[in-house]
């Protein structure tokens, strides 16, 4: 296997990974956030964001920069509006997380806020639905590579 075929199959099992893992934390993780008293609050937000750099922040953001060299190291069956439809999946889930998921997890390390947390829920639907799209991309660009013409 080549360089192009190999990153694309750690490509999309990071994707992938990261697909399971966003549609857990839209519909229970984030939601149950607003189910912690607010005097448990800060202990529980801490608890959880001390936890989550190996399995939720690493592949989340490789899942978002993969693509992007998917762009200009693919294997050559793939298309090019293919590839770089993952990679625009990929650079709104990374600005979606950067101007709007981080700062709101940043606010809500002092205390619980409802608002904030709803802002959380409903900001996370776009990051939701663009790593789903690479998801989709991901599978199409393993069959173009993999399967016979």
């Amino acid at each position: 296997m080549d360089l192009a075929h190999g990153l694309l199959v750690v490509s999309a099992l990071v994707v992938l990974y990261v697909s399971g893992q966003i549609w857990l934390i839209q519909l229970v993780v984030y939601p149950l956030f607003a189910k912690v008293g607010a005097a448990e609050y800060i202990g529980y937000h801490t608890f959880y964001s001390s936890r989550i750099p190996l399995p939720v922040i690493i592949p989340g953001f490789a899942s978002f920069l993969l693509p992007i060299v998917l762009v200009f190291v693919r294997p050559l069956a793939v298309p090019l509006w293919l590839a770089l439809a993952n990679a625009a999946c990929a650079v709104i889930g990374l600005l979606v997380t950067v101007l709007l998921e981080i700062p709101r997890h940043g606010r809500l390390e002092r205390g619980r806020d409802a608002r904030i947390i709803q802002e959380l829920v409903r900001f996370n639907w776009p990051r939701t639905l663009s790593i789903t799209g690479s998801a989709v991309c991901s599978v199409l660009m393993l069959g173009a590579a993999f399967l016979p013409e």
